[in-house]
């Protein structure tokens, strides 16, 4: 027996209340079968039903797993920015030759009449030394020799060389980097100039 349209609305109506309510669908259809329903009869609108509320519970999933993403990132994020905050930033250079002697992550910065250098120790006992901007006083030729240029140095505990701040070229023969053969290529430039060359 085929269920009429109202009372097969009236049937669907109470199966989704019910299976909303948090009543299991068996539980529901043998409810429907104790009253004198048809297994033919309930399947195919229990069957309509779970469709409905697979694809609803899917949209309904899909803000949650873009808010459970993006809360991700947002962890990651901040996980990131906490890391950054182990490095500690020195005002002077008597602060950054005691952490960098100790291996610890540590940066200082100076502007020397306009050339800014940045100095980093990190904690594999790196030094780095970067001019991250030349004085626009100088020559096009030396600002564009060295700005941006680094330099690492590699170094043990208790065994860092306060030259590599403290000086230009001290130390240089222990390091590597764009920044060391931009002082080597400057120094041969002034000693060729010297003998006229």
């Amino acid at each position: 027996m085929v269920l009429d349209p109202k009372l097969r609305e009236k049937v669907k109506d109470y199966i989704s209340d019910e299976y909303n309510k948090g009543f299991t669908l068996n539980a529901i259809e043998k409810v429907l079968l104790d009253r004198g329903y048809k297994k033919q009869d309930i399947t195919p609108i229990i069957t309509e039903i779970t469709v409905g509320h697979t694809d609803y519970r899917l949209k309904k999933g899909i803000p949650l797993i873009i808010i459970s993403i993006l809360s991700i990132l947002f962890v990651l994020a901040l996980l990131f920015w906490f890391a950054k905050l182990g490095i500690t930033e020195c005002d002077n250079e008597q602060c950054f030759f005691e952490m960098a002697n100790q291996c610890k992550s540590v940066t200082y910065k100076i502007d020397e009449a306009g050339t800014v250098y940045n100095f980093e120790s990190s904690k594999d006992c790196v030094f780095t030394k970067t001019i991250t901007k030349v004085s626009d006083t100088e020559p096009q030729d030396i600002i564009d020799l060295f700005e941006g240029k680094a330099l690492t140095c590699e170094y043990t505990k208790e065994s860092f060389e306060t030259k590599w701040v403290t000086t230009l070229l001290g130390g240089l023969d222990e390091c590597n980097g764009a920044l060391k053969e931009a002082f080597y290529e400057l120094t041969i430039a002034q000693y060729r100039e010297e003998l006229g060359v």
